[in-house]
Formats: structure tokens, sequence, C-alpha cells
């Protein structure tokens, strides 16, 4: 049996010496892995700043707000949210959400995962269906193969089942998408509103992609987001509310359902925090914008590459991840196998409307924050594209093109 310590070595050189297409995966800053092992890991403090049930807090007392600004700085343009960095995950963020504002029997309205949405979302497997009532607002195809939100099943279902809570968020959406119609609308018809960009916080950070944080009726009233995707940071989440919400927010956390913060967690997320604001600099002094400038560029010329090789593209994307669909003599699991197999990390996904099972869907999906972070070139992530398309097509080993393009990536570990 490997020790703790050796098994690490031997993640870290797969890690390197491979290529991770986890569209939910990244590669934060050595100064952000270095924060998640520091001594901010010995402290306890339940409560929050100024407001603490251990003595010894007076710096998590500073480094809590200090990242709560930080994350309103990087997101919040309007002066009209709050901000929870004690949150532990994505999931754990949205049932925060659940918690606070819903009663037994309230009815939540999201996108099911088979049309991009997530687990958490109230899927057909959630916990939460013991408490709280579905209905899924569906996409609908605009042309060929490509998916978009309908907006008119969307008010169709506000109408019939008026919803407490709306979700409007994705995992595996490759489009992009604007907030303040869909969130008028949810408001107009009396829900709350939840956007989890879980996926594109970076990006929406960049002014890349439209923001759920706007003013008055046009804004979410609950942001959920991870911090280890299109952010780069640690794992962890963020979870913002418009101030009316702040109480309730903060008590449902805690003491309402967690204990001490993980007070390394919320330094590497202030870390990444950091670097997207230009206070401090990832390796190799990318800014923050060109970074998630190149993962969309990387990402659609991996797409053109899959595609000028015979894959079947859904929804074209206009984000950091895209999504195929594979032959239908094609076994996803045994494709992710032998992708892995032979160097490519990527994860099997179902696609809209998918006939086929979840764990053995009709499609991949790929997404480039992580190979950007490793300094992959446009002309790179076409061929890695191609490479892979006739991988899937026609069964060719890409393994030596796999390790020698790993090879000669970044690593900064």
């Amino acid at each position: 049996m490997l020790s703790m310590l050796a098994l690490t070595k031997v993640e870290n050189e797969r890690q390197r010496n491979t290529l991770n297409l986890i569209a939910s995966e990244n590669y934060p800053s050595p100064a952000v892995l270095a924060l998640l092992g520091s001594q901010w890991s010995n402290k306890y403090g339940e409560g929050y700043p100024g407001k603490r049930y251990y003595a010894g807090n007076q710096y998590t007392d500073i480094l809590e707000t200090q990242v709560q600004n930080l994350a309103l700085q990087v997101f919040d343009k309007t002066g009209e949210y709050g901000s929870n960095v004690q949150v532990l995950s994505g999931s754990n963020a949205n049932m925060m959400v659940y918690l606070a504002m819903l009663e037994y029997g309230d009815t939540v309205m999201s996108v099911s995962i088979p049309n991009g949405g997530h687990l958490s979302h109230l899927s057909a497997v959630s916990n939460w269906n013991k408490f709280f009532k579905k209905v899924h607002y569906d996409v609908r195809e605009i042309k060929p193969n490509t998916f978009e939100i309908d907006e008119d099943d969307f008010v169709q279902k506000l109408i019939e089942h008026q919803p407490k809570l709306v979700i409007i968020g994705f995992s595996a959406y490759p489009r992009g998408y604007h907030f303040e119609k869909l969130i008028r609308l949810a408001h107009k018809h009396g829900a709350l509103v939840l956007a989890d960009i879980a996926h594109i916080n970076g990006l929406v950070a960049a002014e890349l992609h439209d923001t759920p944080f706007l003013a008055g009726d046009a804004g979410a009233d609950f942001v959920t987001m991870t911090t280890h995707k299109t952010m780069r940071g640690p794992r962890g989440a963020l979870l913002f509310f418009k101030k009316t919400y702040e109480q309730i927010i903060n008590k449902t956390i805690f003491p309402g359902t967690s204990g001490g913060p993980h007070f390394h967690q919320i330094a590497a997320t202030g870390r990444a925090l950091e670097e997207i604001l230009g206070v401090e600099t990832y390796p190799g002094d990318v800014s923050f914008v060109d970074y998630s400038k190149a993962v969309i560029v990387n990402t659609k010329s991996l797409e053109n590459g899959l595609a000028a090789a015979g894959i079947e593209i859904i929804s074209p994307t206009q984000t950091h991840l895209c999504l195929i669909k594979l032959p239908d003599t094609i076994d996803s699991l045994e494709m992710q196998k032998m992708l892995e197999c032979q160097g490519v990390i990527t994860n099997r996904n179902t696609i809209p409307f998918d006939p086929k099972s979840a764990w053995r869907p009709s499609g991949l999906r790929l997404g480039m924050a992580a190979l950007t972070s490793r300094g992959i070139s446009t002309e790179q992530s076409f061929e890695l594209g191609t490479r892979i398309g006739v991988a899937i097509i026609k069964g060719d080993d890409m393994s030596l093109y796999a390790h020698e393009l790993a090879a000669n990536l970044k690593w900064y570990y």
C-alpha cells in the first residue's frame, strides 16, 4: 500500500502526463494550493467576523471579511449583493438556498440533467424530491443539433406550476445565454431566482458572458458558484444574495447547518480572486481576461477539429465546453475508458433528450479551461480535436501524441 505522500506523487505525475479535458476541472496556481495546506487549516472559528465562539480569531475575521469583499469586487457591480464564503461546495451552496427559502411541498423549476442541468437542481435522483416538487423547463432545437433554452416552455411552466424557486444554470450547456429576460419572467410570476454559474463564473468575471448580478428586479436573488472550474481556484464555493436575504442565508449556514469555516479554503479562494483582479498573478503573467478569452477560443478550435474529423457537434460552443454525440454503435463508457488509456481524460455526458441512460449516455463533454492554463495553443487545440475524432471514428491510438503534447505543455507544480 502506498503512503499518502507516495500516492500524491503518482497522482501528480498522472495529471502532468495526461491531457485533461474535463470541463469542471482546472489547475489552480501553486500559491492557491499552498494556502490549502497552510496554517489557516489549524484554526476553528464558528460564527462570523466579529462574533466567533472561539478565541484567537482576530486574523480569521480579517481574512473572511477581505475575501467576502474580494468576491463582491469581482462579481457585483450593483452594490445590491452580499456574499457568504463559508459554503463548502456548489451543491452545498444550492442547498443553503433551498433550506433558507423553501417550505415543504414548494415547487422548484430547473433544467433536467439530460438537457444540461445539474444533480443538485432537483434531478430525478435528488433526495430533495422528498421535500419539494420539481418541474423542468426544456431546451428546444433551433436548428439541427443546436439546442437553446425554450423560452415559451419556460413561461408556460411558470404559469402552470407557479414555482417558488427557479434555477437558471447548467453543467453541460455549451451555449451562452442571457439572464435578465429569464429572471424578469420568473419574478413576474412570483418566483425567486437562483442563478447557478458554477461553470461560467470565470467567464462572467472576465465579462465574456452575461451576468446574473443585475440591479433590482433584473437580478437574480441568489447566485451560487464553485471556485475551481473557470475561476481557477481551489475546490470550494461562493454564495451571493440580495442583501434583503442576508440574515436568513447566513443563519441557515451558521448555526443552521454548519460548524466551523474552512479558513484554508477561504484563503485559497481569496488568492484566486486576487489573481482575477490582477493583484496577484498566475504563473506566466497572463491576465485573467486574456486567459479566459483563450479558453473560449481554444474550446471552439477543439470543437472545429472534432467536426473536421467527422464528429457530430451538439449545440456549437460559445463557452468553455463543447458537447459531442458519439456514433450510435459506440458505448460512451468504453470510449471514455479507451481515451483515458491513451492519455486523454474526458467525461461521458448526456445530450438533450438523450434516449440512453446517464451511466452510458450518448455523448462526451469536453472543456478547455485546464489545458489553457497549461498554455495549449489554438493550433494545438484544433489538432487535439482532430486526433480525438479520428480515435473515436477509426479507433486510432493517440497515446504517443497525447504523451508528447502533455510533455510539452507547462506544469507549475
